[in-house]
């Protein structure tokens, strides 16, 4: 334990000045950080909704399931620390919250996103746009991401879709006279690099 190494003064006024920060309302705030069993099914049952609507391709759809996944990601992250600090006293807790298998996963977890190869683009005979690209070390997904003004300006890209599978991504409401194109691997809240960019006109 990172304090087992300090002599009793040094443990005696440590102790001290962490009682005294710990008022009651600290120790309540510190509480309402942890949700409510209410508040994370409510939590899972957005998530599932939203992932189920984002499969059809709507842009909009998928940014509302990425937003709920980041905030389901959270409050397992939270969990995950909580039942990693209470071990102290109760080895079991991690166990408990259905997350003991975060710990074997921890080395995968500090593996780096690594960066894409060339995004390919082809049309099907009915017009629809799909994408494809080399599997991604370190990446559980793909975020394409789309342009229809200036590159060089981030504030132009918006993303387009998001795909576990790399071999065959749906690009929904893609203007082939248009859009750029660039695609980066995701894992958790870990992102890759940028692929180079793919400009569509000049397929």
């Amino acid at each position: 334990m990172p304090l087992d190494n300090l002599q009793h003064p040094e443990m005696i006024n440590k102790a001290t000045a962490v009682a005294r920060a710990l008022t009651p309302e600290l120790y309540a705030y510190l509480v309402s950080l942890l949700p409510t069993p209410e508040e994370l099914t409510e939590l899972c049952r957005r998530y599932r909704e939203s992932f189920a609507a984002s499969l059809n391709g709507d842009p909009e759809q998928a940014n509302i399931c990425e937003e709920d996944r980041v905030a389901v990601s959270q409050v397992l992250t939270l969990l995950s620390g909580f039942g990693k600090a209470a071990a102290v006293k109760d080895p079991g807790v991690l166990g408990k919250l259905a997350l003991h298998h975060l710990v074997s996963k921890k080395s995968a977890a500090a593996t780096a996103v690594g960066s894409p190869g060339s995004l390919r683009i082809a049309f099907e005979p009915s017009g629809k746009p799909y994408a494809a690209l080399a599997k991604v070390s370190g990446a559980k997904g793909y975020e394409i991401w789309c342009c229809g003004g200036d590159p060089g300006v981030e504030s132009n890209w918006s993303l387009l879709a998001w795909s576990t599978n790399c071999k065959k991504i749906y690009l929904p409401g893609l203007d082939r006279n248009a859009n750029f194109l660039r695609v980066r691997g995701k894992r958790g809240n870990k992102v890759g690099p940028w692929s180079n960019i793919v400009k569509i006109e000049n397929l």
